[in-house]
């Protein structure tokens, strides 16, 4: 794995359950944790409650992703969805697609949990509001991580996992 996707990663977990835990001391007992899609808040729950599903979520998200990655590589690649699967899944091919294929699950985890980071802080600044509402800053933000996963997913499939030309002729 690349190391400085291993680094990015390491420093999203580490923001995202420092963030987590600072939204302990900044959220109110009653924490507004649904808005509608005007931003207006129509549900809540105590914060400890919250802070513990946020925790239990970004677990499930950052060490799933790697996780998955690491069991669809492990076999057959039966469950492996990629482009040019004959040629990666070829057997001199297999240890360098899943040092890949890990370090893309990893990025894509890292990517994940910053996105979720940042909705973390907005969490805290929308329960500040009179009333609880949450702001463009929502939106903004998930605008912004579709676009890039967009932009990454085609990436991945017509440079990353393209087969090296032809350097026969």
């Amino acid at each position: 794995m690349r190391r400085w996707v291993v680094a990015l990663y390491a420093l999203v977990v580490v923001a995202y359950v420092g963030v987590a835990l600072w939204s302990l001391g900044q959220l109110p007992e009653q924490v507004v944790s649904h808005f509608d899609a005007a931003g207006a808040g129509d549900g809540s729950t105590s914060r400890g409650v919250y802070v513990a599903t946020t925790l239990a979520v970004g677990a499930l998200i950052l060490l799933g992703l790697p996780a998955l990655g690491w069991v669809c590589t492990a076999g057959s690649g039966t469950f492996v969805n990629v482009p040019h699967k004959d040629y990666w899944l070829a057997p001199q091919r297999r240890a360098a697609f899943r040092r890949r294929f890990l370090d893309d699950m990893l990025l894509f985890a890292a990517m994940t949990g910053a996105f979720l980071t940042v909705m973390e802080v907005a969490m805290v600044a929308a329960n500040r509001r009179t009333p609880p509402a949450m702001g463009a800053e929502s939106w903004i933000a998930l605008g912004a991580f579709l676009v890039i996963t967009a932009l990454w997913c085609v990436d991945l499939t017509i440079r990353r996992y393209a087969p090296p030309p032809d350097r026969s002729t």
